[in-house]
C-alpha cells in the first residue's frame, strides 16, 4: 500500500469505532484499520445487551446510583452523568439506524435484569446476540462510506513536532488530522477470557510508547461465568441468564451466593471471587439454568456453545469459571475522547473515561462506546482539527531493540497466577521480575518481524503497566483485590487513581471530578 493521507484514521472496528466512523463519514474523509476483519471484535461477542433507564419506574439517577455502587464510587461523576442520561436516546438512535431490539407481545421493549441493577433496564437484540446485531447494522452503514483496511497491523503512532499525525502499519503509513484508538481491551493476557483472540492490548501499548497518560490499569474485571469444560473455554455465559433466574451451585447442589443480599445478581467482582474461592477449595461450580422456561429460545448463542462443549441443552447445568472480561482503566480521556497527546483520541474499552469506576456495571460497556463515539464525532465535526499530516516527524529516539518476547501462553499463565483475581506483594513482585528481561524489547519493538511477535511485545508492556499499578494501590477495591490489603483504604485512596506515562512515570493522582449529585431511587 502506498502512503495515504486522510482526515481521520480509526484503529479498531468495534462498536465505538464503527459508530464514530458512521457519524463522521458524511463530513470528513475517514479510514478504519483493523488487524483482522471488520466483523471480528469484542463488541460482536457482547451478549448481555445495553443498559438504559427506559421503564417509567426507572430513572437516570437510579442507573447512576447502581453504577456508582458497582464501581465502588471510583468514578468521574460528570462523565457518568452524561452516560446514563444519554442512554435512552442511544436506544432510539440505534433503532433509527436499523437495530431491532427484542419486544414483547404488546410491542414494548423487553427489559432484562442483570447483576447489581435495581431495575429491569437491559435492552437486547436477537436474544443474547446484541453486540452482533448492533455491529452488523453499523457495518452496513459504513462499508461504502469509509475506507476500510482489514488484516492490517498498526505498528506505531506517528509522532510529529505538533502531536500525533497518523499511524505506521505493516502495509505503509497513514497520515491523519485525527487518530482515534478504538482497539478494545487486553483479555488475552489471562488464561481464561471472554475476549476475542485479537484483544492483546495493542492500543494501550501504542499509546504508552507515544507518551500518552494511562490510568486505573489495575482494575481488570473478571466475568463470573465463562463456560469452561475440561480446561477449555467455550465463551461467555451472559449475566442475563442469571437475570432470568439461573443460579450458581456446587457439585452437591448447594447455592454458592445464598449469603449475599443480592444472591446471584451481586456485583461481578463479588461473584467472581466467590467462584474462584470455591474452585480453590476443590469444589466444582455450575450455573443451574433448569428453571428458565424456553431456555433455547431465550439464549440461542449459548445453546450453540453448549453444543460445542457437548453439554445437554435439555438439562442445562453448565460448568463455569471466572475469566478476564473488561479493562475498567485505559488511556485517560476527557468527555470528547481527547488524550494527553494532541491529535490522539481514544474511545471504547481502550479509553478510561472514568464511567466504570473500579468495577464495570453489567451492560454499560456498549453504552459507553456509543455515547463517547457521539462525543468525539461531534467534537471533530465542530472544531478546527489539529493537522499533523504535514508536520515534521520527530527524530528517532532510542535504538530499536531486538530479542524474542515470551510466548502468549507463558504471559497468560504468569498473569493469571500473580496478577489475576487475587494479588499480593510477593506475586506482583514476582511478575515484575519475570517481565524485566523483556521490557526493553517491548518498549522499542521496531525489530518485530511479525504481527504475532508484536502482539507478544504489546502484551508484555500492558502486563507491566497492570502489575505496576497493582503494586502501588495498597488496598482492595472493585476489580483490584490484594489479599495482603483486603479492605478499602478510604482515607488514603478514596478518589485517587494510579497514572502511568513515560513522562511522569507511575504516580498517584487525584480524580478529575469530585462532584456528587443527589440520587433518586
Amino acid at each position: 500500500m502506498a502512503d495515504k493521507a486522510v482526515d481521520v484514521v480509526i484503529i479498531g472496528s468495534g462498536i465505538a469505532g464503527l459508530m464514530t466512523a458512521h457519524l463522521l463519514a458524511d463530513h470528513l474523509n475517514v479510514m478504519i484499520i483493523t488487524k483482522s476483519n471488520v466483523a471480528q471484535s469484542n463488541s460482536s461477542l457482547a451478549q448481555g445487551g445495553m443498559a438504559a433507564a427506559i421503564d417509567p419506574l426507572d430513572s437516570w439517577s437510579s442507573h447512576y446510583a447502581d453504577t456508582l455502587e458497582a464501581g465502588h464510587h471510583h468514578h468521574h461523576f460528570d462523565h457518568l452523568e452524561l452516560l446514563v442520561k444519554r442512554a435512552p436516546l442511544i436506544v432510539k438512535k440505534l433503532e433509527e439506524l436499523g437495530v431491532e431490539f427484542d419486544r414483547d407481545q404488546y410491542g414494548r421493549l423487553k427489559l432484562g435484569m442483570e447483576g447489581a441493577h435495581s431495575h429491569r433496564r437491559i435492552v437486547h437484540a436477537e436474544g443474547d446476540q446484541t453486540g452482533r446485531a448492533i455491529t452488523a447494522a453499523l457495518i452496513r452503514l459504513v462499508q461504502h462510506r469509509v475506507q476500510l483496511l482489514e488484516q492490517t497491523m498498526v505498528q506505531n503512532l506517528l509522532l510529529t513536532d505538533a502531536g500525533v499525525g497518523g499511524v505506521e502499519t505493516d502495509r505503509g503509513v497513514v497520515r491523519a488530522k485525527a487518530t482515534i484508538l478504538a482497539t478494545g481491551g487486553a483479555g488475552q493476557l489471562f488464561t481464561h477470557t471472554s475476549n476475542v483472540p485479537e484483544a492483546t492490548g495493542d492500543g494501550l501499548a501504542l499509546a504508552y510508547r507515544a507518551g500518552a497518560r494511562l490510568i486505573d490499569m489495575e482494575f481488570v474485571q473478571f466475568h463470573p461465568t465463562l463456560l469452561v469444560r475440561a480446561g477449555q473455554t467455550y465463551g461467555l455465559i451472559s449475566e442475563a441468564v442469571r437475570g432470568e433466574g439461573a443460579f450458581l451451585v456446587n457439585q452437591n447442589g448447594e447455592r454458592l451466593m445464598a449469603w449475599h443480599p443480592l444472591k446471584d445478581l451481586a456485583p461481578r467482582d463479588v461473584v467472581s471471587r466467590s467462584i474462584e474461592q470455591a474452585l480453590h477449595r476443590g469444589e466444582q461450580i455450575f450455573l443451574d439454568c433448569r428453571v428458565i422456561e424456553n431456555f433455547a429460545q431465550c439464549f440461542p448463542g449459548l445453546i450453540k456453545r453448549c453444543q460445542q462443549a457437548k453439554i445437554d441443552q435439555n438439562q442445562p447445568l453448565l460448568p463455569v469459571a471466572p475469566g478476564a472480561h473488561f479493562m475498567s482503566g485505559g488511556i485517560e480521556t476527557n468527555a470528547n475522547g481527547q488524550t494527553s497527546l494532541p491529535g490522539l483520541y481514544a474511545i471504547g474499552e481502550v479509553a478510561c473515561t472514568g464511567v466504570h469506576g473500579a468495577n464495570r456495571l453489567a451492560s454499560n460497556s456498549l453504552l459507553e462506546g456509543l455515547v463517547f463515539a457521539e462525543q468525539v464525532a461531534t467534537y471533530l465535526r465542530e472544531v478546527p482539527l489539529f493537522d499533523g499530516r504535514e508536520a515534521q516527524l520527530v527524530e528517532e529516539g532510542p535504538p530499536l531493540v531486538s530479542g524474542c518476547p515470551p510466548t502468549k501462553t507463558a504471559i497468560q499463565a504468569n498473569m493469571t497466577a500473580y496478577v489475576g483475581m487475587n494479588r499480593d506483594e510477593y506475586g506482583l513482585q514476582e511478575m515484575k521480575r519475570w517481565l524485566e528481561p523483556y521490557m526493553m524489547g517491548a518498549l522499542y519493538p521496531g525489530g518485530s518481524t511479525s504481527r504475532e511477535e508484536l502482539e507478544r511485545k504489546n502484551m508484555v508492556l500492558v502486563a507491566w503497566m497492570i502489575t505496576e499499578a497493582a503494586l502501588l494501590r495498597k488496598e482492595s477495591r472493585g476489580g483490584h483485590y490484594r489479599s495482603d490489603y483486603p479492605a478499602k483504604d478510604e482515607e488514603g485512596w478514596d478518589g485517587a487513581t494510579v497514572a502511568i506515562s513515560q513522562t511522569d512515570g507511575i504516580i498517584k493522582q487525584e480524580k478529575a471530578s469530585g462532584r456528587i449529585i443527589p440520587l433518586r431511587r
